[in-house]
């Protein structure tokens, strides 16, 4: 009896003592727990307590439009803005009849029949995903197309709002405007106009950190911090949407025609440097711009692809060598055919020889050994001085992202052969923007205009910055101007480019045909770019116009490509803004 006494009396203690252990490890443990919580991990409490209490936030602006002009009417037309279109997605597990929802929405997106079967196809294998809670069919659906598809009320069938850039003229416009694009995982302007003006377009975010109450509303106190957001701002163009519209529909109808390569046409107002329209084709859709298959058609090609002008660039000899002196209006020259520059033989395009011909004579007829003549009595440097007067070799200015300088580096050769190429703008190279830059110098009387995109940029509908006529550039002189302009309008009465008159008013142009560099480097090649410059009337002179076709496969010369293109722009033109004939 007295053992088994010592037997429970050690059990008691010794249980008692385990479970005394027990409860002081459990007190370790909710000691060190409080302290993890309360010393720690408190100001972490502390940033959830405040996210439960706080709103931290950013607040988003909106995107700078852009605008054109619509002359006729006085008012604005949209070519960038921000749309409110609807992003339909569907709710796999709600959907009852699969087959059948897919295949109403599949003819409700696609108006092709073709691709009809494959978008039904890839909405119905979404609806079959098993307990998917959300599957986005289709973005930038138009709020027409949304309301229809609500009023059928298709189970499980959802839209959602979204906000998206939004280009109105698509085709026709897309290498002027650029477009919103990505810069990895940040949104900004891309080419043309939505890149060189992305930060008065974007704007900025604005923030707030502000305290809410229990139902999650906002209590402002002397404490919160509120930045508001910046809208970008609005840019006004010079362009007009309906010439715009026109110019566009001129140089795809010629590049299809012609079946060339791509097409250029620009038209400006000299006095100004105001364009009124810009215009590539092929074009691109910018609303679509991940589709194309080349992104080389993203560029601009009236400012960005320097080429060899050809003929075009002779009024830029005969103004270097009348104004230089080097020269005289009626000064004469006897063309052989052929003009010998050391191993180097320079022919005529047509391989015609003219014998005795006059300085208005050589432009009536595109002779490039005339031009030669003019050149080499000009001389090297005076004749690249007036040259990069002309603006070539420098950028215009104009305020799109891109612009190319051109290159006039084969004139700084010693070497005769250059010079003369030169002088029939084969071996440099120009862009179209400064080519019909430099023809402002020639309608306004010696003074280079430079051209200009943008009419003025306004923020919440008020005006903050007027785009200002920049004072013209003197070039040559009054006299000078007003004769090589007489010669262009010459060159369309008497000369090569008949084609390009107008009945009742006096038109000025000049054509050029030039050969393309191999590309090897070694020669030319059998392909051709053809251009147009000309301007019209010959008083008050309206507009300048040019027009490059690359590599046509239907006609030889310029006269028969770029040249219709001319007229039936200038036609319009005269129309469009009512042109008073002249006497």
């Amino acid at each position: 009896m007295v053992r088994n006494r010592k037997a429970k009396k050690i059990f008691f203690r010794e249980r008692t003592n385990v479970i005394a252990a027990v409860f002081f490890i459990l007190g370790v443990l909710i000691l060190g727990r409080l302290f993890y919580l309360q010393i720690i991990r408190h100001s972490g409490y502390l940033e959830a307590a405040d996210d439960q209490h706080q709103v931290n936030q950013e607040i988003l602006q909106s995107r700078g439009e852009i605008y054109m002009q619509d002359y006729k009417n006085n008012s604005l037309a949209p070519l960038v803005i921000n749309r409110e279109m609807g992003m339909l997605y569907i709710v796999p597990k709600e959907i009852l009849e699969k087959e059948k929802m897919a295949k109403i929405l599949a003819e409700l997106l696609e108006a092709e029949i073709e691709d009809r079967k494959k978008v039904e196809a890839e909405i119905l294998a979404k609806a079959k995903k098993p307990g998917d809670p959300y599957e986005p069919v289709r973005h930038k659906i138009e709020p027409e197309l949304v309301a229809r598809i609500k009023g059928l009320e298709l189970a499980g069938v959802y839209f959602s709002d979204e906000l998206i850039r939004y280009y109105p003229e698509k085709e026709s416009a897309g290498q002027l405007t650029g477009f919103l694009g990505f810069n990895d995982d940040k949104q900004e302007g891309q080419y043309g106009l939505e890149g060189y003006f992305e930060k008065e377009l974007a704007g900025e975010k604005g923030k707030i950190l502000a305290d809410k109450d229990l139902s999650g509303r906002l209590i402002l106190t002397s404490e919160t911090e509120l930045k508001e957001a910046e809208n970008g701002s609005d840019i006004i163009l010079t362009i007009d949407r309906v010439v715009q519209s026109k110019a566009y529909e001129f140089i795809r109808q010629a590049v299809e025609e012609k079946v060339a390569e791509s097409g250029t046409i620009i038209v400006m107002e000299p006095k100004s440097g105001r364009i009124m329209a810009m215009a590539n084709y092929p074009g691109f859709d910018p609303n679509n711009y991940g589709e194309v298959e080349d992104i080389k058609v993203y560029r601009n090609l009236a400012i960005s692809e320097p080429y060899e002008p050809g003929s075009i660039f002779k009024i830029i000899t005969m103004a270097a060598g009348l104004d230089s002196g080097a020269i005289a209006p009626e000064d004469t020259f006897i063309d052989t055919g052929e003009t010998k520059i050391g191993a180097e033989v320079i022919r005529n395009a047509d391989n015609k020889k003219y014998g005795q011909i006059t300085m208005t004579g050589i432009l009536e007829n595109s002779v490039n050994n005339g031009a030669v003549f003019i050149a080499l009595k000009t001389g090297r440097d005076s004749f690249q001085k007036y040259a990069r007067g002309f603006g070539f070799s420098e950028l215009t200015g104009v305020e799109l992202m891109g612009e190319a300088k051109g290159n006039l580096g084969a004139l700084n050769n010693k070497g005769d052969i250059y010079l003369a190429t030169a002088s029939f703008g084969q071996g440099i190279t120009v862009t179209p923007m400064q080519m019909i830059s430099a023809l402002t110098a020639i309608v306004n009387d010696g003074e280079l205009v430079k051209p200009r995109l943008v009419d003025y940029i306004r923020k919440e509908d008020q005006e903050i910055k007027k785009n200002e006529q920049t004072s013209a550039e003197r070039v040559i002189s009054e006299k000078t101007a007003r004769i090589v302009k007489a010669m262009m309008v010459s060159v369309v009465k008497n000369g090569h480019t008949k084609s390009a008159q107008i009945a009742g008013y006096n038109i000025g142009g000049k054509t050029g045909t030039a050969e393309i560099a191999s590309k090897d480097g070694k020669g030319y090649s059998s392909e051709t770019n053809h251009s147009f410059i000309g301007f019209g009337p010959l008083e008050n002179t309206r507009f300048v116009i040019l027009v490059k076709l690359a590599k046509p496969r239907k006609g030889i010369f310029a006269e028969s490509t770029a040249v219709p293109v001319f007229v039936k722009m200038a036609n319009f033109l005269l129309q469009y803004y009512q042109i008073a004939p002249e006497g």
